[in-house]
Order: structure tokens, then sequence, then C-alpha cells
């Protein structure tokens, strides 16, 4: 099976396994037919070899001279052992090397070979006649008492020869074929009984609800998938307490709502049994302002929602420039709360990795907080900076700070100090905190009755 790109898919582990031991096993199994036939054939050849030397050997026995004259005794109850040879064509023949005449023969064998003077072992070669292949035992041997030498010859085709070598490459192969087949089906087995405990995993797996995160475990996997089995165990601890933080998220959310949606409820529900148009109008008012506090709800759970599961991305972004264009969209809001709000940092560009719908929600809820927190009639600033190979954003006011007991607090979601008035739902410094960590970044928030409040985010410096 092949994937979109034209990839195969991943097959069973245990077929895997058993398909590239059976290619190494039939690899060997080749190299092993080849080695056992060329060995055999060669020790083969080497015990045919020393019979028939031992022939030429007898042969050469029965020479001797009488009344000068080279002669043969060779009776015909000889000639037959001499050829009895299971079926192969047996050729001799003893020839005077003085003047090169043929003292007995029974067919051709071609050209004499050429043996050295004073060689008295037997030796061997090959000879073609009449379209048969012959190996050929030789031997000088002298002739006592007067040492004349000749050349005993003895040659036979070689059919036994060739059936022997046939005989050993057929019971090699067989050998190789059987000990293959019982291999691969002792690995079948094995990898079954080796990932037998996979599938018990897999039935513990298949046995729990959709809640059941608890690890797995891994001590009766084996050594090769703990690995695996230890990182779906931290991934399930991930998703675990994720699940358990949108729980809480939910109910908080649910909680947060209830209080616009119920004031709407209860000034429309008074709008309805207003005798007077101006008791009308006041109902509208607070109607208006209960959907604009669930509104400034929503769409803060909404940018939480996608600073959780936004992925990082790698576009250079230049904070400076998404900053003062987040400044320039509160200018109304501290109009209307007579604050005075400023952008610090000139027309540079400062490149960091990352979203820019994103930080521009980031900065947008940090500039938001300063405005809505801070003194009434007061001053909040923005302000990026390079610090080294950092991006340092920084939103700074003169409001009364946070309590000291609740600075580690702030960045815990529905989290407002008791003194605050503006209405918010505690969410702007949770949503810069979590889209802060998806791009890498890290919150500093400094914060006293004195100085007011200055949160820096950093950020690691990108090329633009």
């Amino acid at each position: 099976m092949f994937d979109a790109s034209g990839k195969p898919l991943p097959t069973s582990l245990r077929v895997a396994l058993t398909r590239r031991l059976a290619i190494v096993l039939a690899a060997i199994g080749v190299v092993g037919t080849v080695a056992a036939y060329a060995l055999g054939s060669k020790y083969a050849n080497l015990a045919y070899d020393r019979a028939q030397a031992e022939d030429v050997a007898t042969l050469a026995e029965q020479v001797f001279i009488e009344a000068g004259e080279i002669q043969v005794n060779l009776p015909v109850a000889a000639q037959k052992w001499l050829l009895a040879d299971e079926g192969d064509v047996v050729v001799y023949r003893v020839t005077d090397l003085r003047n090169g005449r043929v003292i007995l023969a029974n067919g051709d064998l071609g050209p004499l070979p050429v043996v050295p003077e004073g060689a008295n072992q037997p030796a061997f070669g090959e000879a073609k006649v009449d379209n048969r292949r012959l190996r050929v035992s030789y031997m000088r041997h002298l002739v006592d008492p007067s040492d004349v030498p000749v050349l005993v010859e003895v040659a036979e085709t070689t059919g036994k020869r060739d059936r022997m070598t046939d005989t050993i490459l057929a019971g090699t192969i067989l050998f190789m074929t059987i000990t293959i087949a019982v291999a691969v089906g002792l690995v079948w087995q094995g990898v079954a009984h080796a990932l037998s405990p996979l599938a018990s995993l897999e039935a513990e797996a298949a046995r729990r609800s959709g809640t059941d995160l608890t690890p797995l475990d891994p001590l009766h996997a084996p050594t090769e998938v703990r690995g695996l089995i230890d990182a779906i165990n931290r991934m399930m601890m991930r998703v675990s307490l994720v699940l358990e933080s949108q729980g809480h998220f939910i109910a908080n959310a649910a909680h947060q709502l209830r209080t616009p949606l119920a004031g709407l409820r209860l000034q429309a529900q008074l709008g309805l049994k207003a005798e007077s148009m101006g008791q009308v109008r006041a109902s509208l008012a607070e109607v208006e302002a209960s959907a604009v506090q669930a509104a400034h709800l929503v769409e803060q759970l909404l940018a939480l929602a996608k600073a959780e599961t936004a992925a990082g991305e790698n576009r250079a972004v230049d904070l400076a420039a998404v900053a003062r264009a987040s400044v320039e969209r509160f200018l109304p809001l501290a109009d209307q709360l007579q604050a005075d709000l400023g952008y610090e940092g000139g027309q540079g560009a400062h490149w960091v990795a990352g979203n820019e719908v994103l930080f521009s929600e980031l900065i947008c809820n940090l500039v938001d907080n300063a405005l809505r927190h801070g003194r009434h009639g007061g001053r909040a600033t923005a302000a990026v900076r390079n610090d080294g190979d950092q991006v340092v954003l920084a939103v700074s006011d003169d409001g009364p700070g946070f309590p000291p007991g609740d600075i580690g607090l702030a960045f815990t979601r529905f989290y407002r100090p008791d003194s605050s008035s503006s209405g918010g739902a505690g969410l702007g410094l949770a949503i810069v905190h979590e889209i802060a960590e998806r791009f890498h970044g890290k919150v500093v928030l400094f914060s006293s009755a004195e100085e007011g409040t200055r949160i820096e985010v950093r950020f690691p410096q990108s090329n633009g």
C-alpha cells in the first residue's frame, strides 16, 4: 500500500522483520551454497585425482625391459581392472621418451605433455579428444636396470566427477532451503512471542474510557518500544492537563458570562416594566454596558483559544511597527480616560519571529490593561528596544500596582485584584502570557504602589 505521495505505507513489524531476515538468510544461503559447491567439487576432484594417480603408478610398475626392448606386462585381468570405471571411458598410453614411440595404448591422447627431467611424481592436465573432455594423469618413469625414461598416462572422462558435483550441489541446496525455512519459521514465532506484550498494551488501551489517561505500564514491553510508550505517556499527561485546564476554563468562562447575561436580562425586564421614557433609556444604557462587557469577554476568550492552538510561525514581524499601530488604536480610549498614552522607541524596526495578529493581540491587552488599571488621568507608555540578542517590549503605567501578595497570580486566568473597578474579566494578562510562550518569549512583571506597573516581554531577535 502507498500513501498520497507514492511512498509505501509501514507494514506489520512482524512481517517486516521476518521478510528482512528471510532476505538475509537467502543471501547467506546463496553464498553458502556456492562455497559448499566449490569446496565439495575441489575435494571430490582431489579424491578422484588421487585414485587416478594410483592407477598411473600401478601401470608404471608393469613396464620392464626384456632383450633391450621395453615391454608392458598388462594381462587381460589387469586391463579389465584398469578400464572398469563407473561408465567413464578410460584411455591409457605408455611412450618411450627416447624416441617418442608408443609402447602401449588403447586410444589417442593427443600430443605428449611436457615433463621436466627429474620429475617422477604424477601430474595432471586436461585434454579434449573426439569432443570428449578428459582428465589426464601422467608420470615420468625410469625403467630399471638401464633407467630408460618412459611416460605413463591414464586419462578418463569426467562423468563421475560431474555427477558427484551435481549431487553435492543438490544436497547443499536442499540443506540450505530446509535450514532457511526452519529459521524463518522460528523467527516468525519468536517475533510474535516478543511482540505479545504490545497486544496486551493494546487490549488495555482499548478497555479504557475516553477520559482515562493514566500512564501505560512500559515494563512489560520490549526494551526497544519502552521509549515510545514513555513518550505516549508524556503525551497523555499533557492531554490530561489540557483537558483539565479546558474544564476549568469552561467552568470559569460560564461563570464570567453569567454576570453580564444576568445583567442584560435584568435590565431588559426593568425596561419592559418602565413607566417613563427616562427609565427605559436608563435600562437601555445598562443593557449596552452589559453587552459591551459580554462582547469584550467573548473576544478575550476567542483570543485565548487562538493563542492556545496557534503553532509558532517563523515569519519575521516588526514588533515596533505592531506596537505603534496598537497604541494608535487605543488613543480614543486614552482620551476618554484622560490618560497620557505614548510610544517610545522611534521609527526603527525590531524583528522577531512569530504571528503579527497574535503579537497585536498581546500588545493590545497590555495597553488596555495599563489604561484600565492605571491611575485616572495618569500616564501609560509602550516601548520597544533591543537588548543584546533579544527584543524587549515594555508597557508601563503609573497606577497603584498589584498587591504584593497577588503578583504571582497576575497571569492566572480570570484573576482580578480586589481593588479593581474596571469590570474586566481577568483574561488580558493570561492571553499575554500564552502568546509569549507560543513564540519563545518570557514575561516579567514589576509592580509597586510608588512606581506603578511595568510588564516586559522578551523575544529572541530575528533577521528581518
